[in-house]
């Protein structure tokens, strides 16, 4: 019994190795002949890049609208505050007018994106006599 299993043993991992080492041979597909002549296609030619200058690239940066206004005046007549605008403009300020739904025209003369640093310059602002009425709008 013994040589019987040694046997079938044997003879399996023969057929096994057998079976395994063979490959499919490809053959080269057989070409057919056409008797249609094929046109050439027509090679269109692409216009050459212009040379082009490496242009510094600039990261683009989202601004951040800015909302905290501190305002200086409200009027109500619109000349005023296109008066009282221009003076301001002309002494460097970023003044701006901002309507308001009571009818007034509020006149800021700095605008900020960030709420911390809004309320700061306020304090500042009103430890002086001139500015100690100013007061922060906050646009939503």
């Amino acid at each position: 019994m013994k040589y019987l299993s040694r046997i079938l043993l044997l003879s399996i991992l023969i057929c096994g190795i057998g079976l395994s080492s063979c490959k499919k041979e490809v053959k080269d597909p057989v070409k057919k002949e056409t008797t249609k002549k094929v046109a050439k296609k027509q090679t269109v030619k692409k216009p050459k890049p212009k040379s082009v200058e490496q242009k510094t690239l600039m990261p683009v940066v989202e601004k951040i609208p800015k909302k905290y206004f501190l305002i200086v005046a409200s009027f109500q007549e619109k000349m005023n505050a296109e008066r009282l605008q221009s003076k301001l403009k002309s002494e460097g300020y970023a003044s701006n007018i901002h309507d308001a739904q009571n009818g007034f025209y509020r006149v800021s003369y700095k605008a900020f994106s960030d709420r911390k640093l809004a309320f700061q310059e306020l304090a500042s602002v009103r430890t002086t006599e001139e500015h100690k009425d100013t007061w922060l709008y906050i646009k939503r």
